[in-house]
């Protein structure tokens, strides 16, 4: 019982952020009638609830019982907490005390009362003070008005509780389709207030949304569809940042309801259905094709050869393209396309760094490599997006001596240096970190080298 009893401070606790310190009234004194008995039931009757961050608190009192509803409290996987009025006393100020007795154990409460409004609507309440006794409980001082409370002694302070449950809308802090891919594999989560629906791909299922938990994003759902009813779910959500979140998600059995409860009400990050791990989380993004969260839009090197050209990659596009653009008419004239690549992106493998595309269409010095696949690593990335390190991974080609050398173009000219299949591109290695492409040097000297760029 004694263990129950924390574990419902806790859960209350997780809730209150109030500031904290004991009051130092002295204790009450009989003889001088500092209080005196209104009665032996509770002062006021009804449901009651304790509004904080969009988790109430519930209370029923009776006239002879008062009970802490842990069980109305949203994921709080506890027990109620249920005490037997003895008497009801008042002070000179007339705030009132009640004694009780907790019905499982030996231990009393004094529970305190001020401020009662004259519809019994509203009141000021404080459930601090725990006594091994009934005459403790009695004579157990008034705390102050303006009383400091300090939550690792287990204490709460004044609350106000309004009368009625309190049921607060659930806003949930993102909404709409979010994805996520990798390797080949493609995950969505659909998200309302109400219901949030998941699809692997394979299967796809609606779960039934039950509470949030605004201080730690856990969401708390039921499975709705025939093929989950029954089993509870837990996801958690991170990093919260425009059209990026990052999502983990733990199951639950039907019989494990109140295991899936602690872990909503819980303050530490999701675990998983162990309870003895960190759950995985992974990065979905809504509305944008950007690849990895935020590679997005045109990404451009320093100029080569004195000017001559750039190498430029589109990213998160309808047709992303890999480009070389160079002077290669009249002085004076716009630069031209020397060769263009442009693609389909069909394989990611964030962490790899690993991008596939189906070459779509090639022109210029890329020619006829219409339907081949290219592999593209990238690192480096910006938090933003506005910055990274790409490199268009080759196969080793023979050279002249017959020797196999990496092959730092994928021009027409030097053959079968990229992949012919989705599977062959998959298994192309990105070059080693010290390989880099020189700007200077580069206009025919840019694969399997790591080229840094900037988007536009």
């Amino acid at each position: 019982m004694k263990i129950k009893k924390v574990l419902s401070l806790f859960a209350i606790s997780a809730f209150l952020l109030t500031s904290c310190s004991s009051d130092d009234n002295s204790p009450i004194r009989p003889e001088q009638k500092d209080q005196s008995e209104v009665s032996k039931e509770s002062p006021v009757v009804g449901e009651y609830s304790f509004n904080h961050a969009g988790n109430p608190i519930p209370f029923v009192f009776e006239k002879n019982v008062i009970t802490m509803k842990m069980s109305g409290m949203a994921g709080s996987g506890q027990g109620d907490d249920v005490y037997n009025v003895i008497t009801t006393y008042k002070n000179s100020e007339g705030v009132l005390k009640t004694v009780a007795k907790n019905k499982e154990t030996n231990e009393y409460k004094a529970f305190f009362f001020r401020d009662i409004k004259d519809d019994k609507s509203e009141f000021m309440f404080n459930m601090d003070l725990t006594a091994k006794s009934e005459i403790e409980a009695i004579k157990s001082a008034y705390p102050a008005k303006d009383i400091i409370v300090e939550h690792n002694k287990g204490q709460f302070g004044w609350l106000k509780l309004t009368k009625g449950a309190i049921v607060e809308p659930i806003a949930l802090p993102i909404n709409g389709l979010y994805i996520f891919e990798d390797q080949g594999h493609k995950y969505t989560y659909n998200f309302s207030n109400e219901v949030v629906r998941f699809d692997s791909g394979f299967s796809a299922y609606d779960m039934t949304v039950i509470a949030h938990n605004k201080n730690t994003n856990k969401i708390l759902l039921e499975g709705k569809d025939d093929s989950v009813k029954g089993r509870y779910y837990v996801i958690q959500l991170q990093n919260i940042n425009g059209k990026l979140v990052e999502i983990g998600r733990t199951t639950y059995l039907a019989t494990e309801k109140e295991k899936a409860e602690k872990e909503f009400a819980s303050s530490a990050k999701l675990k998983d259905n162990k309870g003895e791990n960190e759950a995985g989380f992974n990065r979905y993004q809504k509305e944008t094709n950007a690849i990895f969260g935020v590679l997005d839009g045109t990404y451009t090197t320093e100029p080569i050869a004195n000017g001559l050209g750039y190498y430029k990659f589109v990213m998160g596009q309808s047709d992303d393209a890999f480009l070389m653009l160079g002077n290669f008419g009249k002085p004076g004239e716009p630069m031209k396309e020397g060769g263009k690549l442009t693609l389909k992106k069909v394989f990611t493998y964030e962490k790899e760094g690993q991008i596939i595309y189906e070459i779509k269409s090639s022109e210029g010095y890329y020619k006829e490599r219409t339907g081949q696949f290219l592999t593209i690593y990238v690192k480096d990335i910006a938090k933003d997006g506005s910055k990274a390190t790409f490199a268009i991974a080759t196969k080793q080609s023979k050279n002249e001596k017959g020797n196999l050398v990496d092959s730092n173009s994928i021009s027409t000219s030097k053959g079968d240096v990229i992949a012919k299949t989705l599977e062959e591109a998959k298994t192309i290695k990105a070059p080693e970190a010290s390989k880099v492409f020189v700007p200077s040097t580069g206009m025919m000297t840019y694969a399997h080298l790591w080229m840094q760029t900037t988007r536009e």
